[in-house]
C-alpha cells in the first residue's frame, strides 16, 4: 500500500473515532432548557423533568424561562441556538405548529427538530351551572337555535383557547360568541360566576371546578379519553368530530445530531416514566405520553397542516 493511501485511510479512520466519540461523549457539559412561558406549571413540570434528565445524562440540566409572545420569544431563542443539543425548548406545540400561521416570526415549522412528547395536557370545555346545556349534543343543539348567543371566555384573542373553541364552533357548525380574558384564570373565575356560558382551559383548570359544582365539565379535547379525567367524554362522543389535544414536549434547533437527538429523547423517556414526574403529572391532571422523535415528528406534521388549513377560516379578532 503506497504510502499516500495509507495517510488518507489512517485520516478517515481518525476521523471516523472522533466523530464517534464525540456522538458517545454528548453531553459534556450542562444542557439548557427553555420555558417560553411565564413561571407556572409549565416551568414546574419543566424543572421536575430537568432534574431525572440530569440523572440519566450525568450532567447538569438548568431550566430558564423566558415568556413572551405567547412562546415565540423563547421559541425564536432556541431556533436560532447552536445545533449541538445544549440548548432545548419545552413547550407546548402551538409554539411550532400555530404561531407561525399567525405572523411573521424569525422561526418556522422546520426551523426546530422534535426531541420528544412528554405529555397531553387535555384541554376541556365547560359550561357554567344553570347554562341550558349540560351535554355537548345539548350545546350544540341550543347554538343552533339560538346562533351567537351561547359565550364563551377565552384566555385572549388569538390564543390557543381562542382557537380550540372557534375550531369546536366549525366542526359543530355552530356560532358562538367571544370573550377574550387576560388568561385562563379570569375567564374561569367569569364562568364560575356565570358571566360567560363557556370557557375552555388545561383539566387543573377545570376539573376542580367540575368536581365542586361550580362548573359542568362538557368535554375534553383529546382523541380519547384520559386518565386524568376517565368520566369526561370527548367531543367526537358528543357528535363533534374533532381533536385538539395539546402536545406538551422538548425541541432542538434543527440541525441538531440524529445521535443527539437519541441520546436527549430516550433520556427524556427514563425521566418521564419516574415515580417523581409521574407524581408530579397526576397531581397537576395532566397525562403523561412519551413520543419518542420520530413518532413526534409525525404527529406535528400532522398538527401543523390541520391548522395551516384551520387559522384561515376562523374569526379570530
Amino acid at each position: 500500500m503506497n504510502t499516500t493511501l495509507t495517510a488518507i485511510l489512517t485520516t478517515a479512520a481518525l476521523t471516523l473515532g472522533v466523530s464517534a466519540a464525540g456522538a458517545e461523549e454528548f453531553p459534556t457539559r450542562s444542557v439548557t432548557i427553555i420555558v417560553p412561558y411565564s413561571p407556572g406549571s409549565t416551568d414546574t413540570m419543566a424543572r421536575t423533568l430537568a432534574k431525572e434528565m440530569s440523572d440519566e445524562l450525568g450532567q447538569p440540566v438548568v431550566v430558564e424561562t423566558r415568556p413572551g409572545a405567547g412562546g415565540t420569544v423563547g421559541g425564536a431563542a432556541v431556533a436560532s441556538a447552536d445545533p449541538d443539543g445544549y440548548t432545548l425548548l419545552f413547550a407546548v406545540s402551538s409554539v411550532q405548529t400555530v404561531a407561525p400561521h399567525q405572523r411573521d416570526l424569525p422561526y418556522g415549522f422546520d426551523d426546530l427538530t422534535p426531541v420528544a412528547r412528554v405529555a397531553v395536557g387535555p384541554n376541556m370545555i365547560a359550561a357554567r351551572t344553570g347554562a341550558p346545556f349540560s351535554t355537548v349534543e345539548e350545546l350544540v343543539a341550543y347554538a343552533k337555535e339560538n346562533p351567537g348567543e351561547v359565550s364563551y371566555g377565552s384566555a385572549g384573542t388569538g390564543g390557543a383557547t381562542h382557537i380550540a373553541a372557534e375550531a369546536i364552533a366549525r366542526a359543530a357548525g355552530i356560532e358562538l360568541f367571544h370573550i377574550p380574558f387576560n388568561g385562563v384564570t379570569p375567564a374561569v373565575a367569569s364562568a364560575v360566576a356565570g358571566d360567560v356560558d363557556l370557557v375552555l382551559g388545561f383539566a387543573s383548570a377545570i376539573l376542580p371546578q367540575d368536581e365542586g359544582g361550580k362548573l359542568v365539565a362538557l368535554a375534553q379535547l383529546s382523541e380519547e379519553r384520559t386518565s386524568v379525567a376517565p368520566d369526561v367524554p370527548t367531543l367526537i362522543e358528543g357528535g363533534v368530530d374533532l381533536a385538539l389535544p395539546p402536545n406538551t414536549g422538548l425541541w432542538a434547533p434543527a440541525g441538531t445530531p440524529d445521535e443527539v437527538i437519541a441520546t436527549l429523547s430516550a433520556a427524556v423517556e427514563n425521566a418521564a416514566a419516574s415515580e417523581s414526574f409521574k407524581n408530579f403529572t397526576s397531581s397537576g391532571l395532566t397525562a403523561v405520553d412519551y413520543a419518542d422523535s420520530a413518532a413526534f415528528v409525525d404527529i406535528l406534521k400532522k398538527e401543523d397542516a390541520f391548522f395551516a388549513d384551520l387559522l384561515p377560516t376562523l374569526k379570530l379578532e
